[in-house]
């Protein structure tokens, strides 16, 4: 079950909020009183409340916004309890001085905005033998990725301990994201979600819709299999929603969370979270392609010619990494030159093509490869000279510095660098004049889909693969490297489209 939560500052806004939830189908409401800035009005908000509710009145030193003395506070608790609110939450020091009355349920709360405690057991049997309560709820910062493996364990053992009260427990911030995903595979009552997606009540907590319709809360259980995506940032990433669409289109019981990672904590969650939260599979991107390959087992011979993973797949104590960046720019760009897909084992039309390749970092790098693999003289520019020299050597490919790139006539132009994203969007790595009729111009930034290279590229006559066709290609390669089984690449284009319109919107 997803609890939303209401924070506003007036009661008819507060009201209105939740009658909007009330018509989506929201069941639980949690009303955030601390946030009123008038004294709550009970009579108002509760008579003809229209979901369920869990009432809080949060105390600043636990992360709320209460501004009354601590008396008015407690009277207010008692107050909710005597109208017969479904829940309340009772602070884990508090609850003892507030007896149990009627049918309302009790959420004993412990919340530490500081740090991870080391005995987290201790803290919910105290809760449990001096609180009185239904739920245990301890919500806790963590300082590491292992703070937040720890709370996972201790979730996982309370789970199979019968005859206590159940437990929620959350790890807030963004590096402890997933607890609030996947909290009901250890037996979590419920979760909490935000009323909006720019609203955020707590740290981490992610707007109900995304939690309801893109992870799919509410079907989640002991035997779903958690996939995901590794970055630092990762806020941004459209990688969950088009994995999670596609398990929801096959009816597959499966989750992809992001996990925001930062690079000193990536061989930890590597080396955890297999065991830990059954971990499957991983998307790998920014900073950590190349640092992840000394934490696998096994690589694709594309992953040690290009030195860089994007895809791992858990097995066991095996772990496995490929590049499917590389094999879908590559088969984009294949499909434009021969102007349909090539069938199996056909060969390749870019064998004694020339190519330039714009930019030496990990997109580059990989496209550079499989140009170079399937027979194409492959030149590289980049600003950093010894960057590109080097990675140039490597592949065996030629190297161009930067100022002297439109002085090449090749037939394929592919754009690796994030010249014309958004919102730069009137920028282009090359001049119109740069270009030919007839030459294949693939760029690899996909917001917006048509850049100012393509845009230009389209008026000289130019074939022109867009950076959607890459992204949506890798991730239907995972997806298939994943799970055994083929999504429908078409369906991934149109949730990149929409979920890219939406965001300009």
């Amino acid at each position: 079950m997803i609890c939303v939560t209401i924070g506003c500052g007036s009661h008819k806004r507060m009201i209105e909020e939740w009658q909007k939830l009330a018509d989506d189908n929201v069941k639980f409401v949690e009303l955030r009183l601390d946030y009123l800035r008038k004294d709550p009005q009970l009579f108002r908000l509760l008579p003809n409340r229209p979901t369920a509710v869990l009432a809080t009145v949060r105390r600043k030193s636990d992360g709320g916004n209460w501004r009354g003395t601590e008396e008015a506070r407690l009277k207010l608790l008692r107050s909710l309890i005597a109208e017969g609110v479904e829940y309340v939450d009772l602070e884990s020091d508090v609850a003892p001085k507030i007896p149990r009355f009627g049918k309302t349920k009790r959420v004993v709360s412990y919340h530490n905005m500081e740090e991870t405690p080391e005995d987290l057991d201790s803290i919910r049997n105290e809760i449990i033998q001096t609180g009185d309560p239904d739920v245990v709820k301890i919500a806790v910062t963590p300082k590491s990725i292992s703070d937040v493996f720890r709370l996972v364990e201790f979730m996982k053992r309370a789970r199979f301990e019968k005859g206590k009260p159940r437990l929620l427990a959350l790890a807030m911030t963004d590096l402890g994201f997933f607890t609030r995903v996947l909290g009901k595979k250890w037996g979590a009552p419920y979760t909490y979600a935000a009323f909006s997606n720019s609203r955020e009540v707590a740290p981490g907590m992610p707007y109900y819709k995304v939690m309801r319709d893109e992870y799919r809360y509410d079907q989640i259980d002991s035997d779903t299999q958690v996939f995901g995506v590794v970055a630092d940032p990762i806020a941004h990433s459209l990688s969950p929603m088009i994995h999670n669409t596609s398990f929801a289109e096959q009816d597959m019981n499966c989750v992809y969370l992001p996990f925001r990672i930062p690079k000193e904590e990536l061989s930890t969650f590597v080396d955890e979270a297999s065991d830990s939260i059954g971990l499957k599979g991983l998307s790998v991107t920014i900073p950590h392609k190349m640092e992840i390959i000394k934490k696998l087992t096994q690589l694709d011979p594309a992953v040690e010619s290009i030195g860089a993973c994007n895809t791992v797949v858990f097995d066991g104590l095996n772990r496995y990494g490929y590049n499917t960046d590389y094999l879908a720019a590559l088969l984009s760009i294949e499909t434009a030159v021969a102007g349909r897909p090539l069938q199996r084992d056909e060969e390749s039309p870019l064998k004694g093509m020339s190519a330039l390749v714009l930019g030496a970092g990990g997109a580059g790098k990989a496209l550079a490869y499989g140009l170079h693999e399937r027979g194409a003289r492959v030149i590289i520019a980049d600003r950093k000279v010894e960057e590109g020299e080097r990675v140039a050597r490597w592949l065996g490919c030629e190297f161009c510095p930067w100022d002297e790139r439109e002085g090449y006539v090749v037939q394929i132009l592919a754009n690796c660098t994030p010249i014309g994203m958004f919102p730069n969007v009137d920028e282009s790595p090359m001049d119109i004049k740069s270009l030919r009729g007839g030459m294949v111009v693939f760029d690899a930034v996909y917001n917006p889909e048509t850049t100012y290279l393509l845009r230009m590229a389209r008026e000289k006559g130019c074939k022109v693969v867009s950076g959607i066709e890459m992204f949506v290609g890798q991730a239907f390669l995972q997806y298939k490297l994943f799970t055994g089984k083929r999504a429908s690449a078409a369906y991934m284009r149109s949730v990149v489209r929409s979920a890219l319109s939406a965001a300009r919107e």
